[in-house]
């Protein structure tokens, strides 16, 4: 199993959340979502999906977001 985290830019209440958490646990592969409002993360647990597979998601979401590596991501 593989986990990724990714920096989420825009959401701002609880449906922001359910709206990205829906859209990523959606994707085939993805086994767990968690997101974080106050961090403006979400880390996915999955079966080695791609991370344009994932971003895809959070755009239709209708949010921004990028790939987080290492401390600074």
């Amino acid at each position: 199993m593989v986990k990724t985290v990714l920096r989420i830019d825009g959401m701002m209440c609880g449906a922001c959340v359910a709206g990205v958490e829906g859209r990523l646990a959606s994707v085939d592969g993805v086994n767990d979502v968690k997101v974080d409002l106050a961090k403006k993360t979400a880390v996915v647990e999955h079966e080695g999906v791609a991370d344009e597979a994932l971003l895809m998601a959070v755009l239709d979401a209708g949010f921004k977001g990028k790939v987080k590596r290492g401390l600074l991501g």
